[in-house]
């Protein structure tokens, strides 16, 4: 007879996960206080039953055990509720359900979440079940990487984020038993020199762990690392040429080996290149390969295999987010046939570059770090025929330094509305026109969401007073992912 577990706090994140992992080998029931979930068919196709409102004492004490979300563990009420009752813990899960499956581990500064869906797309073209979380989140980060590792399915793909702290990638990979580790670039953006050695460290932890590793060779740290790996553990990805002009956005980087500042034969984007050193440190030779890359195609190169790509995402930083992907179904001994059609058919991902509205065209994007910023300018910029305005919704995570360094690369639009009190504050460094809102007067400060609906609202509505219909509105941040395409649609 299965056991009957009631999960507490089961609509949250970690708590939703907890119930889909037990209902695996038990008759699970979340209870919650929220009246709805956006999860009801997720749950209700897993056998999941619904205790919403509140929690049914009667359905407490009938329970074998009760699973609790670690958000509720020091909650007095909800500790009294159960007192005397079998309790399951995230960690009892974690120790009692192990991942028997191949574990793709995803990390880097930018790219993750977009790497991570195309190399899902290649698997489910390829016929394999892919775990997926279902959960509306910006980064993966906790106790999340490794549940969804242990979700039903035949390969997991896990982005795994970072809040900075030494430990945290290492932990959670380890967790959930990463084989294959891609780490997608590693940029300083508005991190203080004295920061950046910690930084890369904390990326570098994955390595740790994973039995093979997947690195940008564009990307003279990155590349770096593959001095403590065997040469047949790692597999490098890089663009070998292009084809079309793409505004570079320069970034200096030192030479990992004698810190030296590295010289660069081609620029692609930022601190990605082909490069080299006087201490003839250089980029190593590429094994999954861009070429002949366009604005909107190039040649994938997958070892002796070529094929053009003509993909539905533009941009050259979803050329290297691509090769990422491929290179981790290449690795996982995916048909190339299979790689090929997954990448060409992948439709992209809310928030990234999505375009929303035509005449004035208006687009969305998560940018909300320098690099990120640089990456989408790259592609935007040369898509528009008349003016580009910016809608900086943004309020960098490592404060004011990156709200600055951010203002300074929008300089290259025609006109910027700073819509967050952040942007507004280093709208000075800002040198082509600003044009501010009122609203944006008052501080909205909730991690990256620095945004009210409010101020995206009359951001928008400024904007489209300006806008003509060869314009194009980009609207970057955060707040513009949560609440632009509410307020057009209210509009």
């Amino acid at each position: 007879m299965m056991e009957n577990v009631v999960v507490l706090g089961g609509c949250g994140t970690v708590g939703s996960l907890m119930a889909r992992i037990l209902a695996k080998k038990s008759k699970v029931t979340v209870s919650d206080t929220r009246n709805e979930t956006p999860l009801r068919e997720v749950f209700k196709a897993e056998g999941i039953e619904l205790d919403l409102g509140g929690h049914n004492i009667k359905l407490i004490r009938e329970a074998d055990s009760i699973a609790v979300a670690p958000s509720l563990l020091g909650n007095e009420k909800i500790l009294k509720l159960i007192k005397g009752k079998k309790i399951i813990t995230v960690e009892d899960i974690l120790t009692s359900f192990k991942v028997e499956k191949p574990v793709v581990g995803i990390t880097g500064t930018n790219g993750k979440t977009t790497t991570t869906n195309i190399l899902k797309n290649i698997l489910k073209v390829a016929g394999y079940k892919v775990p997926e979380h279902h959960l509306n989140i910006q980064g993966n980060t906790g106790f999340i990487p490794a549940l969804q590792a242990r979700l039903e399915g035949d390969i997991a793909v896990v982005e795994i984020g970072t809040f900075g702290r030494a430990g945290e990638i290492k932990r959670a990979a380890a967790d959930s038993n990463v084989k294959i580790a891609i780490i997608t670039n590693i940029s300083r953006d508005h991190l203080p020199p004295a920061d950046f050695p910690s930084y890369i460290e904390c990326k570098r932890e994955i390595l740790d762990v994973a039995q093979h590793v997947i690195l940008n060779a564009d990307d003279p740290i990155l590349a770096g690392f593959a001095k403590d790996f065997p040469r047949e553990k790692i597999t490098f990805y890089g663009i070998e040429n292009l084809e079309s002009h793409f505004e570079v956005f320069p970034e200096d980087r030192e030479c990992p080996y004698c810190h030296k500042l590295i010289e660069y034969k081609k620029r692609f984007l930022g601190h990605l290149g082909d490069y080299h050193c006087i201490c003839g440190y250089k980029r190593p030779k590429l094994d999954i390969a861009a070429a002949n890359v366009k604005e909107d195609s190039f040649t994938l190169k997958l070892g002796s295999k070529e094929a053009d790509i003509k993909p539905n995402t533009r941009g050259l930083f979803n050329v290297y987010n691509s090769l990422a992907a491929a290179a981790a179904a290449t690795i996982l001994g995916i048909d190339p046939k299979h790689i090929i059609k997954g990448i060409r058919s992948f439709q992209g991902i809310e928030g990234r570059y999505e375009m929303i509205r035509e005449k004035p065209r208006i687009i969305i994007d998560y940018a909300h770090n320098p690099a990120g910023v640089k990456a989408i300018l790259q592609l935007v910029k040369k898509d528009t025929r008349g003016k580009l305005i910016i809608i900086n919704t943004i309020s960098s995570e490592s404060g004011m330094e990156g709200d600055k360094e951010i203002a300074s690369i929008l300089s290259n639009a025609d006109l910027i509305i700073p819509a967050s009190y952040q942007a507004r504050k280093a709208s000075n460094h800002i040198k082509s026109e600003t044009m501010h809102i009122k609203s944006s007067k008052k501080k909205i400060k909730h991690g990256t969401l620095g945004a009210s609906k409010r101020q995206v609202k009359e951001a928008i509505q400024k904007g489209l007073e300006y806008a003509n219909k060869d314009d194009t509105l980009l609207i970057i941040g955060e707040g513009g992912y949560k609440y632009a395409k509410k307020v057009l649609k209210e509009s």
